[in-house]
């Protein structure tokens, strides 16, 4: 059955970043790794949703809501994990996050579109690998992951808008979006 989810939100990091999670996710794959790697590396802020309306419409109303925020600085700190099932390159957890986020979901909200509205914070993350980890492996990669942790600011200064194709996540150059602008 085709999942009917139509597009999510998320923040693309900068290539040096993205590079280290794509080279991650390559190494992970020698373990049976490969849940989500076709997805381009993000932070997700809007989880998937449904929707009706087109991507360029949804668009319209991210432009709406984009130039009410402001950009801002985080950073990367190392590898993490939700439980035995997820293992991510840390995100520093903000306010700015938590505003960015919950911000784009109440807009969408308003506008009709069924968003998650979750109350907790958002934990920004960067996924390595997921869902499909082998138990007997998930300390091992976590730990080798660890040993060459990685630090890194970067500045969040646009949001792309993801739209499904087929059984892929995708996003092109003009579903990126400036933040206050």
């Amino acid at each position: 059955m085709m999942d009917d989810k139509t597009h999510f939100i998320g923040v693309l990091p900068p290539s040096g970043i993205e590079r280290v999670v794509s080279s991650d996710r390559k190494w992970t794959e020698r373990y049976g790794c490969r849940s989500g790697h076709s997805t381009p590396v993000h932070v997700t802020l809007v989880p998937p949703f449904s929707s009706t309306k087109s991507t360029d419409e949804i668009k319209d109303i991210l432009k709406g809501i984009l130039p009410l925020l402001s950009p801002f600085s985080s950073s990367v700190d190392g590898y993490g994990s939700f439980g035995n099932r997820t293992i991510y390159l840390r995100v520093l957890p903000s306010k700015e996050w938590d505003n960015l986020s919950k911000t784009l979901t109440k807009g969408l909200k308003a506008m009709g579109e069924r968003v998650k509205v979750d109350n907790k914070p958002l934990t920004p993350h960067l996924t390595v690998a997921n869902r499909d980890i082998p138990p007997e492996h998930f300390s091992f990669i976590l730990q080798q992951l660890s040993s060459h942790s990685i630090t890194a600011p970067f500045l969040v200064e646009r949001v792309a808008l993801f739209h499904r194709e087929g059984r892929l996540w995708r996003v092109i150059e003009d579903d990126i979006l400036d933040i206050g602008r």
